[in-house]
């Protein structure tokens, strides 16, 4: 059992009671992180009495911690100076992103509350495009210049550290903070002191433009193993810095919303818990009523085929075996290339390849099952032709799923579309249909 699950009922009661001296004892004990999971499933009036509860800085250690759904509702049961105390002491990214969940007219109400220093950040992160680096960044950052030395170096940082997400790498700037060079703390403390930061920092780091992609972001870090990565505008100026929790958020963000196209639901923009019951009905049924009219074609096929199945109705006891056959193998396919090109393993050059290896594949995996079905055709005594046709049928349908499934996702990638939107059940209803052409097309042939 987690530790928060241990203190619900202790905490459910005492909220019951209004035992504040008891809440407060409990909170006091536990980390952020456990209070924000134990206060997950409250109400978000009760979260944000425990908010006010805690007082600063325990409570906007615990808000910091909250899903951003839950810090939005958490704000419209506090007061405007608590709010902007509270907006206040976040990091300008997550400032901004909390903001944008808020009505307009709420956020025209805060900003003149807020700071000259926090109100220039805001306008200045909330121009940038969402989903890009630009949305994502902080500005909140360790610089240096080139000319100075290590010990003014450390005087420098020791000054500043309070106000910098990290101080793990110290990005080097010139006169027009035109990003040059960048170090680590810990070249940094082993130099000596009187050395030039000049010389022993690394020269054309590397960085992401401002309007980069937040996905392209995260396989940078991937590729570089960083903790922060810089991100500077159109003139290399450094405007801020993408830390790697940031950038875990976006990879999981994006791995959610991938995984639920995937299984065919319109991605959801909260917990699932969170999420209305009609909303979650809405989401599923869009797809679900795209898929069902999509076999619609399955049906027109069966029916166009109606005078062979006359002549062997036993060509459709084997009709499951051949349509599922195609749509299984097209969503492997999709679902292998969808996050291939997710991490960056397949680009978009890659196309000939990528066609070329799923076109082998096809074949092989096909004959394999092919064979099978044929077996198990000439067990049920369908006959010779019968069961070749199944044979042949699986092999044609084998690979054409391997094809469409793969190809699909890319030539979506290609038009500027997520090729997530290429879910598992789209291309098995797609491949239905294919699959009984294929499969009527071989039998009246061999037939």
């Amino acid at each position: 059992m987690h530790i928060s699950q241990l203190f619900l009922p202790e905490v459910t009661d005492a909220i019951e009671r209004g035992d504040l001296q008891s809440l407060r004892a409990v909170f006091e004990d536990l980390h952020p992180s456990d209070v924000a999971e134990l206060v997950h499933n409250l109400s978000s009036e009760r979260v944000a009495a425990v908010i006010r509860l805690l007082r600063f800085p325990k409570g906007i250690d615990v808000f910091e911690q909250l899903d951003l759904q839950m810090q939005a509702d958490v704000l419209k049961h506090l007061g405007r100076i608590e709010t902007v105390n509270i907006l206040e002491e976040l990091s300008p990214d997550d400032r901004v992103d909390l903001l944008q969940k808020l009505p307009d007219q709420t956020i025209e109400s805060l900003l003149p509350l807020m700071a000259q220093a926090e109100r220039d950040e805001v306008k200045k992160l909330i121009r940038y495009g969402e989903n890009t680096a630009g949305a994502l960044m902080t500005t909140e950052y360790a610089h240096l210049p080139a000319h100075i030395d290590v010990s003014e170096a450390l005087d420098l940082l020791r000054k500043g550290a309070p106000d910098t997400e990290t101080i793990y790498y110290i990005y080097i700037t010139d006169s027009e903070r035109r990003l040059i060079g960048a170090l680590s703390l810990r070249e940094l403390v082993l130099a000596r002191p009187t050395e030039k930061i000049e010389n022993i920092m690394s020269k054309d780091p590397i960085s992401v433009p401002v309007d980069m992609d937040q996905e392209e972001v995260v396989q940078k870090f991937g590729k570089y193993d960083f903790i922060a990565i810089p991100v500077v505008d159109r003139d290399q100026r450094l405007v801020g810095i993408v830390t790697h929790d940031d950038a875990f958020d976006v990879a999981v963000e994006e791995q959610t919303e991938d995984v639920q196209q995937l299984g065919a639901v319109v991605p959801l923009d909260e917990p699932y818990f969170q999420a209305s019951f009609w909303k979650l009905a809405q989401k599923r049924g869009l797809w679900l009523m795209l898929l069902f009219v999509g076999e619609f074609f399955t049906g027109t096929a069966l029916r166009h085929y109606h005078e062979t199945l006359e002549n062997a109705f036993t060509l459709i006891y084997f009709v499951p075996l051949i349509v599922s056959s195609g749509g299984n193998a097209g969503s492997q396919s999709v679902t292998l290339i969808t996050r291939a090109l997710a991490v960056g393993d397949v680009k978009m050059r890659d196309f000939i390849r990528v066609l070329r290896r799923e076109a082998g594949m096809g074949i092989v995996l096909g004959v394999f099952l092919g064979v099978i079905g044929f077996v198990r055709a000439m067990m049920w005594d369908s006959g010779y032709n019968i069961s070749l046709s199944i044979g042949v049928a699986l092999v044609g349908v084998v690979l054409t799923g391997s094809l469409v499934g793969s190809l699909l996702p890319i030539i979506f990638k290609k038009m500027g579309f997520d090729p997530a939107i290429m879910s598992s059940p789209f291309v098995a209803s797609l491949l239905d249909g294919i699959g009984i052409v294929i499969y009527f097309n071989v039998a009246m042939r061999l037939l």
